[in-house]
C-alpha cells in the first residue's frame, strides 16, 4: 500500500513539476505571437537570448557554439501571413505561419508554420511544425534544425538536428541528433544524444513514454535498416 501511495505521489509530482516547468524551445515559438509594436532591437535581442538558452540546453561542443553565437542579425522580417523570401543573410525571420526560402545563411528563423528552405548555411532554425530543406552545409556550415514536427533533408553537412517526431537524411555527413528517437537515412550515420527536453510536448507522458526504469535509458528495438527507434524510461520509484 505504501509502494502505490509512493508511486502515485511520484506521478502527481511529476506532472506538477511538468506543468510549471519552463521550455527554451517553447519559449522561442512564443516570438512570433508578440505585438509587431516590439521594436526591432528589442526582437533581435528576445531571439538571441532565446538562442543562448537553446545552445545551453544542449550542451553543443565550445567551438560549434562560438561558431552559432556569431550569427548578429542586422534586420527583421516579420509575418503573420505565408511567406516567401527570395534570399536571406544575417536576418531575424519571424513568421507566424508558413515560411518558403530560397538561399537562407547566417539568419535566426522562428517559423510557427511548416518551413521550407532549398539552400540553408549556418542558421539557427526553430519551428513549430514540419520542415524541409534541401540542401544544408553545402558550403561546410551546417545549421542547427529544431522542430516540434517532423524533419526532412536531402543533402545534410555538419547539421546538428532536434526533431521531436523524427527527421529522415537523404544524405547524411557528420549529422548529429538531440532527442529525435525516429531518424532515417539513406546514406551515412546520425548520433542521437539525449538532451533536456526543450518542448512541454516532450515532458507530458503518452503511449512513447512509460514511467518505469532508470533515468535516461535508451531501449532500441530492432528495425528494419536504415530506421532507429528509442523509447524513454523514466524512474518514478524513490
Amino acid at each position: 500500500m505504501n509502494h502505490t501511495y509512493r508511486a502515485i505521489l511520484a506521478i502527481f509530482t511529476l506532472a506538477l513539476v511538468t506543468a510549471c516547468a519552463t521550455y527554451t524551445g517553447d519559449n522561442l515559438l512564443k516570438l512570433p505571437e508578440k505585438p509587431s509594436t516590439y521594436n526591432q532591437d528589442r526582437t533581435i535581442s528576445k531571439a538571441k537570448e532565446g538562442v543562448s538558452d537553446i545552445l545551453d540546453s544542449l550542451g553543443i561542443p565550445e567551438e560549434t557554439k562560438k561558431s552559432f553565437e556569431k550569427i548578429a542579425p542586422k534586420d527583421v522580417i516579420r509575418e503573420s501571413e505565408p511567406l516567401k523570401l527570395t534570399r536571406i543573410n544575417n536576418q531575424l525571420v519571424v513568421a507566424r505561419t508558413n515560411t518558403d526560402i530560397s538561399f537562407a545563411t547566417n539568419s535566426i528563423i522562428i517559423s510557427i508554420g511548416a518551413l521550407n528552405i532549398s539552400h540553408s548555411g549556418n542558421n539557427i532554425i526553430v519551428c513549430g511544425s514540419d520542415i524541409d530543406i534541401s540542401h544544408d552545409g553545402g558550403l561546410g556550415s551546417g545549421s542547427l534544425v529544431i522542430s516540434r514536427g517532423k524533419t526532412k533533408i536531402s543533402h545534410a553537412r555538419n547539421t546538428l538536428v532536434y526533431a521531436i517526431k523524427g527527421v529522415a537524411i537523404s544524405h547524411a555527413n557528420n549529422v548529429k541528433a538531440f532527442n529525435t528517437h525516429e531518424r532515417k537515412t539513406s546514406w551515412g550515420h546520425i548520433n542521437n544524444i539525449i538532451v533536456k527536453p526543450l518542448f512541454y510536448e516532450e515532458a507530458t507522458p503518452n503511449k512513447s513514454f512509460q514511467l518505469t526504469g532508470v533515468a535516461g535509458d535508451r531501449v532500441h528495438r530492432h528495425q528494419p535498416k536504415g530506421i532507429i527507434h528509442e523509447k524513454w524510461f523514466y524512474n518514478i520509484h524513490g
